[in-house]
């Protein structure tokens, strides 16, 4: 619709909603978003980071999220908050800071998420209804040249309508383009994993499968602390232990560990 009215700023707002938002765009305020830091402790998973700095503590809670609507919808199904990675520059200068060097990450309530995507929604609500109040209802899908001319002189407020979002007044540094990964599923397999070494000595397997099995644990570790885990290698790694753990026949601890793996795979 925007389109064909040739109301070029609205245009552009749901072109970035739509595709993402590049590094050089203008980000609204309400895709800043508020969530707290923690560190990733590889026996006790992800706690709280403290920091003796309150006011840095405050901007590097709050991050910008540039991703396409779509992928926003789909990451607030289930239960549990996202993880936003900081970009390697900020990891590096926080893990400098501590005493034990541990994975930082900024986890974000799904709640900051859903009104981010209530603010849109609102948006283009606010937009339909003022192109109504105005009487531009278009006949079939044309628009006439006196509909065009009054829908680019209405002001569409974007910048402005924050929704529900709250103190996004700061912007944490972003280098372009961020992953949100499920923080709670990633603490789940780590603690699957670290489970999964304590008992290997106990599974009855050969020292070649027992390496073998180590190897993989050691990469799915990797990957749940690293600021872009992927996927299909933490799949891949865990079908191969699956497979390590059927061959332990008659370990009850391995059967525990394979029922356990039923929600990862």
């Amino acid at each position: 619709m925007s389109k064909k009215l040739e109301v070029t700023h609205i245009q552009e707002w749901l072109n970035n909603e739509l595709n993402g938002y590049g590094p050089d765009s203008e980000i609204p305020p309400y895709r800043k978003i508020r969530g707290q830091i923690k560190a990733f402790n590889p026996y006790h998973g992800w706690q709280p980071l403290n920091f003796g700095d309150d006011e840095m503590a405050e901007k590097l809670s709050i991050s910008q999220i540039m991703q396409p609507v779509v992928e926003l919808d789909s990451l607030t199904a289930g239960s549990g908050s996202l993880q936003v990675p900081f970009p390697q520059d900020i990891v590096n200068a926080l893990m400098g800071a501590m005493n034990i060097p541990l994975q930082p990450s900024l986890h974000v309530p799904k709640s900051e998420v859903i009104g981010l995507l209530d603010a849109v929604r609102n948006i283009i609500l606010d937009f339909a209804l003022q192109l109504e109040q105005e009487g531009i209802l278009g006949e079939g899908m044309s628009f006439s040249k006196e509909e065009k001319q009054t829908a680019s002189q209405i002001t569409y407020n974007v910048t402005n309508n924050i929704g529900s979002m709250q103190h996004s007044q700061i912007q944490q540094h972003s280098s372009g383009t961020q992953t949100l990964n499920t923080a709670n599923d990633l603490h789940s397999i780590a603690d699957f994993v670290n489970k999964l070494r304590l008992s290997i000595n106990d599974l009855g397997i050969e020292k070649a499968l027992k390496d073998e099995l180590l190897a993989e644990i050691i990469t799915v570790e990797s990957q749940t602390i690293s600021p872009r885990p992927k996927q299909p290698i933490i799949t891949e790694s865990l079908k191969t232990i699956r497979n390590i753990l059927e061959g332990a026949t008659g370990s009850i601890i391995a059967s525990g560990l394979i029922a356990e793996m039923v929600k990862f795979l």
